[in-house]
């Protein structure tokens, strides 16, 4: 797996809310766009870091560099389905 490549860090609300506020570089992501169906995205991932840095930053932030290949698309078994019901 590749080294992650963060991009930025966040820091957990106060008062014990579950939200998780993040600061992005632009130039750190300008790279890491993405084209689907016309419309363009970014992937991130949010992770929590073991203890709050100097600054109380509790979050990193980094690209989410996983990409679909033909071994992680579930695989479908046919499924043998008996119809001869014993009613209409």
């Amino acid at each position: 797996m590749n080294e992650k490549k963060y991009v930025g860090t966040g820091r957990q609300a106060p008062n014990g809310m579950e939200i998780v506020n993040i600061s992005i570089a632009e130039s750190k992501v300008k790279d890491f766009w993405s084209e689907y169906n016309g419309e363009r995205y970014l992937r991130l991932g949010v992770s929590k870091k073991k203890e709050a840095d100097l600054y109380g930053k509790t979050h990193s932030v980094y690209i989410d560099e996983w990409q679909p290949s033909s071994d992680n698309k579930p695989k479908r078994e046919a499924v043998k389905v008996d119809d001869d019901f014993p009613f209409n």
